[in-house]
C-alpha cells in the first residue's frame, strides 16, 4: 500500500477478506476514511502480481496478494 500509507497512518499490510476489488476498496474505506474518496480514481490494483485498472468487479481469492497502485496521470 506505498503510497496509500499516508491516508493510513502508515500501515503498509493488513488482511482483509474481499470477494472483490469493489468489497475490499469498501472495507478499506471503512477503515480509513480518508483513504476512501481516492480509492476508485487513484490507484489501480495489483493481484498476484496481475495489473487492473477499472477492475472493480474483478474477483478476489482467497489467500490473494493485492497491491495498489498509484495510477499516473497520462497527457
Amino acid at each position: 500500500m506505498g503510497e496509500a500509507r499516508r491516508f493510513t497512518g502508515d500501515v503498509a499490510e493488513l488482511e482483509i477478506e474481499a470477494g472483490n476489488v469493489m468489497q475490499l476498496f469498501r472495507k478499506l474505506g471503512e477503515r480509513f476514511p480518508e483513504l476512501a474518496p481516492v480509492l476508485e480514481d487513484g490507484f489501480a490494483v495489483a493481484i498476484d502480481g496481475e495489473m487492473f485498472e477499472d477492475s472493480l468487479l474483478q474477483p478476489i481469492k482467497p489467500d490473494a496478494e493485492v497491491i495498489l497502485v498509484p495510477k499516473i496521470a497520462g497527457g
